[in-house]
C-alpha cells in the first residue's frame, strides 16, 4: 500500500492490466495468475525494494569455508546483507532505490529470466540454495490474490493535510528488528465503483464464505 501511494504510476499500471483481464464484473482468482505479470512483477519488486528481512535469517557454517580470501571458520554465525543485495545498481539498474515493477518484465510485458542464484524469484527475501523458503509459493500465491483483489476494487492515495496537500509516508521509517516492517502511517481508500461492495457479498455467499 505504501509503494502505491508513493508511486501511483505503478499502481496505475496494475489496475490497467486487472481491469483489461479480469474486468469490473467478478474478482480476481488464481486462474488470472499467468494473464497478470505486471502483478506478479509488482511482488518481485515489493520484496526486493522493502523486504521483510534486510539481513536475512542467520545460519551457521558446518565447516570451514573461504570466501573471496577471507577464511570464516565453522560454527561462525552469518547473516546476508539482503538489503545491500537489493539495492545494488550493477544488478538491478540505476534506479534500484525505486519502486519499478518493470524491471522484472520484458520489452513484451512478460515476466523477464530472473536475477541469478534467486530461483526464479528476483530477489533473496525467501533465501538461498537448498534452504530456500518451502513456503516462498504459497507466500507468493498469498501476495497475488490480496494484492490483484485490492488494487481491483480500490484506489490507494496519500492522505491530504488540513491545508489540502498530500502527506506521504516515509518507506524508510519502519519497525525495525530481525523482521521488519512500515511504520504506521495514514492514506486514504476509495472504492473504484460503486458496486465493489455488492461485488464482494455476491462472490463470498458464491463460495460459501461467512
Amino acid at each position: 500500500m505504501q509503494a502505491m501511494i508513493l508511486y501511483p504510476e505503478a499502481q496505475r499500471l496494475a489496475q490497467e492490466e486487472i481491469d483489461r483481464v479480469v474486468g469490473p464484473h467478478r474478482l480476481p482468482t488464481f486462474n488470472d495468475y499467468e494473464h497478470l505479470p505486471y502483478i506478479r512483477a509488482t511482488i518481485k519488486e515489493i520484496l526486493r525494494w522493502r523486504g521483510v528481512s534486510p539481513i536475512g535469517l542467520p545460519h551457521r557454517l558446518s565447516q570451514d569455508d573461504y570466501y573471496e580470501g577471507f577464511f570464516i571458520p565453522r560454527d561462525t554465525i552469518c547473516f546476508v546483507n539482503n538489503w545491500s543485495l537489493h539495492h545494488d545498481k550493477e544488478v538491478y539498474g540505476d534506479d534500484a532505490e525505486h519502486f519499478n515493477p518493470g524491471r522484472f518484465l520484458d520489452v513484451n510485458g512478460k515476466i523477464e529470466s530472473s536475477i541469478p542464484g534467486t530461483k526464479d524469484e528476483g530477489h533473496f527475501s525467501y533465501g538461498f540454495g537448498k534452504r530456500i523458503c518451502v513456503g516462498r509459493h504459497v507466500a507468493n500465491n498469498s501476495l497475488f490474490i490480496h494484492i490483484a483483489s485490492l488494487l481491483w476494487a480500490f484506489n490507494i492515495m496519500p492522505e491530504v493535510d488540513s491545508d489540502g496537500k498530500p502527506t506521504f509516508p516515509d518507506s524508510l521509517q519502519c519497525q525495525e528488528g530481525l523482521i521488519i516492517r512500515p511504520a504506521a502511517f495514514r492514506c486514504k481508500i476509495t472504492a473504484r465503483r460503486a458496486d465493489i461492495a455488492e461485488l464482494v457479498a455476491q462472490t463470498k455467499a458464491d463460495r460459501g464464505i461467512q
